[in-house]
């Protein structure tokens, strides 16, 4: 089994590596290179998780048996037989949502995965995307990937909210199989529905040329398209799950994050979820131009494909490992890295503009936001540095004219070490000022938006670790995962474990997030307030003020 990118994180005592496609950073970057309609129509559906009862399939279009034994659900495709779990409910694990991407469905929208007539198993997880284990490799993982696991109380009659989760890992790693994402436990404790989703990575996901251009004139994005499939799949068959479909939240972490926020600039994925919740990730998606000096003509010149006769019919018939392994692969490497690789991008089509632009003009999808970042989000990726490297890697980063300014933001004498003002730094620029740049968008009258920043770091540590809020450190507290993970918990991880609880199922439930049955305060631009997650959780109005002030008279954050 491929090592997952942020069980690694978490088992080391949350120390991390990079997931690398948190945030457009224009200024002084130094890029490493590194349509789908309905899957399913819409249609009652039936399921028991107590005993045998008519299993009305073909009234959604698919034939199946007469009669569900216990565990099993008719969906929109056919029965599924899931696992029960220990603690009560039933996992649906390994479920397809689309077609294999293979052969001419490589490089295309995702088309419908069509029916099956007997029970299908789905008690075990299915692979993750192609992707590479380490920097050097090898390639692991499947095309055949396009799957998603639902966790829920009971395939009953409920109308719980369903939180639906997109990993992250730089739309390069990562996979649901990562344990870190089990939704048994969130499921079972507060009785909500989880989904989460695999979704075509890479260039495999986000490869865009011409020559692959669909009928509706997309190119790329192919990973975007996939998660609109996912919902899609939720959407139609919540009520064979003991889900609302009135009440999806989706939200994503990081990679996850970028791509969340993404569809909330896709007309596309209108109607598809009720609020979005955006951890640790960009708002503003790199037009076309730039996103193909950046991936696709580097990658296009590095397969042996561009001067090909038939470009598309090239790629298509690239090995999946050749096409991971062709520069460049995005692989991220490091959270701190200033580059980006591989993600959504401005197409005109499914994004007609960045989400960032689409919020200010009040035309992105109208939903609750809650958007934030964590305090240290580099923490684990920034080594220790003396003074001199410091000042080199600014400069190196900014170039000499503005990378003095930057370090006129940031001098090292305000920090404990030069290590501690890098790591302020790059949290800064690509995380902590992004969220209240996405805020602040969002921010325009329309539905609500909630800004946190989590400083939590009262966990025990492992080894000689330091404890700090890094990126992703807010993950096992929301989907309740430490004891899945091997981890230890103490009395203030517990209150932890419920703040991130009881705030994420309310917005789920009803697009207001609350703690302790009070609501959280709605982000005002002017006051630039945060609900601060912590133990005790406390409000804030300005976070890094000074400092998002210098990036944003940048145009950055």
């Amino acid at each position: 089994m491929p090592r997952r990118f942020v069980f690694v994180c978490a088992c080391s005592l949350f120390a991390c590596g990079a997931d690398g496609d948190a945030g457009p950073v224009p200024v002084g970057e130094t890029s490493t290179g590194t349509t789908s309609g309905s899957i399913a129509d819409s249609s009652e559906t039936m399921a028991s998780a107590d005993g045998p009862m008519p299993a009305d399939v073909g009234a959604i279009g698919c034939e199946g048996p007469s009669e569900l034994s216990p565990n099993e659900v008719a969906t929109s495709t056919g029965v599924l037989e899931g696992v029960a779990l220990e603690g009560g409910g039933l996992a649906l694990l390994g479920v397809p949502f689309a077609a294999p991407p293979v052969g001419d469905l490589r490089f295309a929208a995702p088309e419908p995965f069509g029916c099956w007539s007997d029970v299908r198993d789905a008690t075990a997880q299915g692979p993750s995307c192609p992707q590479l284990e380490d920097e050097g490799g090898p390639v692991v993982g499947d095309e055949d990937c396009l799957h998603l696991d639902v966790w829920t109380p009971a395939a009953d009659d409920g109308t719980r909210p369903i939180l639906f989760f997109v990993h992250g890992g730089g739309n390069a790693l990562g996979g649901i199989d990562d344990p870190l994402y089990d939704g048994e436990t969130l499921a079972r404790e507060l009785d909500v529905v989880v989904v989460t989703t695999n979704y075509r990575l890479g260039a495999l996901g986000f490869l865009a040329d011409a020559s692959l251009t669909d009928a509706d004139g997309i190119t790329g994005n192919w990973g975007l398209l996939d998660v609109i499939a996912a919902l899609e799949w939720t959407r139609d068959n919540a009520a064979a799950i003991g889900g609302d479909p009135d009440r999806v939240l989706l939200f994503g972490q990081s990679a996850g994050a970028v791509d969340v926020c993404a569809l909330l600039g896709a007309p596309r994925a209108e109607g598809l979820f009720a609020a979005a919740a955006v951890h640790s990730g960009t708002c503003s998606q790199r037009d076309a131009s730039r996103y193909a000096m950046q991936t696709g003509t580097p990658f296009l010149a590095a397969s042996g494909c561009a001067d090909t006769l038939d470009v598309a019919a090239c790629l298509r018939a690239l090995p999946a490992d050749t096409i991971i392994t062709t520069e460049p692969t995005g692989f991220p490497g490091n959270i701190a890295a200033l580059s980006q690789g591989w993600g959504p991008y401005v197409d005109g089509v499914l994004l007609p503009a960045s989400t960032l632009d689409a919020m200010e003009a009040g035309t992105s999808i109208d939903v609750p936001l809650v958007v934030g970042a964590t305090a240290q989000e580099t923490a684990r990726d920034v080594p220790e540095l003396t003074s001199q490297e410091y000042v080199d890697l600014v400069n190196t980063s900014f170039g000499e004219v503005l990378g003095a300014l930057v370090l006129e933001a940031y001098p090292e004498a305000d920090y404990a070490t030069p290590q501690d003002a890098y790591i302020s730094l790059t949290s800064d620029v690509k995380f902590i000022c992004n969220a209240r740049t996405s805020a602040r968008a969002a921010a325009n009258g329309r539905a609500p938006v909630y800004r946190y920043h989590f400083t939590y770091a009262g966990y025990t540590t492992l080894g000689a670790n330091e404890a700090t809020a890094f990126h992703g450190v807010e993950l096992p507290y929301l989907f309740r995962t430490f004891e899945g993970l091997g981890l230890p918990t103490n009395a203030d991880d517990a209150v932890m474990i419920g703040t991130m609880g009881e705030a994420w199922v309310s917005f789920a439930a009803t697009g207001v997030p609350s703690l302790g049955g009070e609501p959280w305060p709605a982000y005002d631009a002017e006051a630039d307030n945060a609900t601060v997650l912590d133990v005790p959780v406390s409000v804030v109005d300005g976070v890094r003020t000074a400092q998002c002030d210098f990036w944003a008279g940048l145009g950055v954050g």
